[in-house]
């Protein structure tokens, strides 16, 4: 099975999106290459010259980190 790289937006300020790379390093392009709506936390994936959203892999990260604040809650 072929691993699907993800990319994740980690935010976007005046214009300027921050994209976490498959390898952990940040890089920076105008906001203009993300879908339409893209915000914090979204991951996408990188086919033919675009930014495709990875919908499935958001909501897993989002449940993870969800997951991990109700247990440091919890512990409290």
């Amino acid at each position: 099975m072929i691993k699907t790289e993800i990319y994740k937006l980690d935010r976007i300020e005046d214009g300027i999106a921050a994209i976490e790379t498959p390898n952990g390093r940040i890089e920076h392009q105008k906001a203009e290459v993300l879908p339409e709506g893209a915000k914090s936390g979204d991951c996408f994936t990188f086919e033919n010259g675009r930014f495709i959203p990875a919908k499935t892999e958001t909501e897993k990260r989002r449940k993870l980190i969800s997951s991990l604040l109700d247990e440091i809650i919890a512990e409290k």
